[in-house]
């Protein structure tokens, strides 16, 4: 059997990060996709496990939804409750294409069969922090299926931040150091990723702005990336920003977030220069009692 559409997945999961192990790599909030990967920036999923956190109440749930490069669907469910100075962690995180047909090299009116490509990680971890350090850790659980194969690991992210004053914030992320088990006698690697940020508020008394810059190592990828980021907030509204440079891509990302009540909704769109799409989430942060 002719498989016609055998060299379009592997494009996709190799070429633009859906499938593989670098699903990983895919953001899962609005304000990952809009500022960017800074390892100083809290919340319930952030990439640094040291700043798991929660608002107002003791525990929050994030439910962000969105399409990434090639129509990837990406889904991703994050839980955070507060315990002391201990904040725990609970995700879900789903990234797949599905619809995929097998066909016989001559035409036909019904396709022999059908399959998808996809990526499922479950992560626990927690957060300690003091007066002016963070630690965390967080475990993850990871399955993958490509074509009819199916496989799965075990990955582990650190993540350390420190508080110098109210102004200014530096942090440190390693994420993704495990395995996976061979697939169709084929080895896959995670994707490690190391990222350094440093953080400052800008006008806190006035907009409570704060900008970010970053640089990230991937092991995938030769060329280092550098990151600059900006969140302002206003009363009840946030308008995020983001770039990102390295030396075959530049990108642009833009998003808003808006609070009422318990829950906080939000938007953000990614545009690069290589022109296969633009990545856009939308999130639902709900404060619980």
């Amino acid at each position: 059997m002719h498989l016609v559409f055998k060299i379009l997945i592997n494009f996709l999961g190799m070429s633009i990060f859906g499938m593989g192990s670098n699903f990983l790599m895919l953001p899962n909030s609005v304000k990952q996709i809009a500022v960017g990967n800074h390892s100083t920036i809290d919340g319930v999923s952030p990439i640094n496990p040291a700043l798991f956190s929660v608002e107002e109440k003791e525990s929050n749930i994030q439910v962000s939804r969105g399409i990434w490069i090639g129509d990837i669907n990406l889904v991703n469910i994050g839980f955070n409750q507060a315990l002391k100075n201990k904040v725990f962690h609970f995700g879900v995180n789903y990234s797949g294409l599905t619809g995929f047909e097998y066909r016989e090299n001559r035409p036909e009116d019904l396709p022999k069969s059908y399959f998808s490509s996809y990526g499922l990680l479950l992560k626990s971890g927690f957060s300690i922090k003091n007066t002016r350090n963070s630690f965390g850790i967080s475990l993850s659980y990871l399955k993958i299926g490509i074509e009819t194969q199916e496989t799965n690991g075990l990955g582990i992210n650190l993540g350390y931040a420190y508080q110098f004053n109210h102004v200014l914030k530096i942090g440190f992320s390693l994420e993704n150091i495990g395995y996976f088990n061979e697939i169709n006698s084929k080895r896959i690697t995670l994707p490690a990723r190391l990222t350094s940020t440093i953080s400052s508020k800008l006008l806190p008394d006035k907009y409570n702005s704060t900008v970010y810059g970053s640089i990230e190592w991937d092991s995938n990828i030769i060329d280092n990336k550098y990151l600059l980021g900006l969140s302002t907030n206003w009363k009840n509204f946030n308008l995020f920003n983001g770039f990102l440079i390295s030396k075959n891509i530049k990108e642009f990302s833009a998003g808003f977030s808006i609070k009422t009540n318990s829950i906080d909704i939000g938007y953000g769109k990614k545009f690069s220069s290589h022109n296969l799409g633009s990545p856009q989430i939308i999130s639902f942060k709900i404060y619980l009692p």
